[in-house]
């Protein structure tokens, strides 16, 4: 089984959070199967963090986890924070597949994507 995890900031706003799972709610309803399990964490300020996500996907016997994370520009957290929990968990659990994939601002068709708001 695989796990996609939505990696974002986190905030003091409730409603900024919600929009992470709402998007996660939102992916679900696409999926086609049940193969995939998606869950959200948050890097600061509030729950899930990502090493709970990560433990609830290897919980639920994922053995290929896919991190995304949730940022326009690739910052310190994209680019140091992120990779430093996935080091810890390839460490503690070699078998398992752990992927981190292009942050938003990175992704295949992101400049279609804003042209397609206008």
């Amino acid at each position: 089984m695989e796990a996609l995890i939505i990696v974002a900031h986190g905030s003091k706003v409730k409603t900024s959070n919600d929009e992470i799972k709402n998007i996660v709610e939102k992916i679900k309803a696409n999926l086609e199967n049940n193969e995939l399990l998606v869950l959200y964490s948050f890097l600061e300020l509030t729950e899930p963090s990502i090493f709970i996500s990560m433990n609830k996907a290897i919980a639920n016997g994922c053995n290929v986890i896919k991190i995304f994370p949730y940022f326009l520009a690739a910052g310190k957290h994209v680019k140091e924070d992120i990779p430093i929990e996935i080091r810890k968990f390839k460490k503690q659990y070699p078998d398992i597949k752990f992927e981190l994939l292009p942050h938003i601002g990175e992704c295949k068709g992101i400049e279609n994507l804003i042209l397609s708001n206008i």
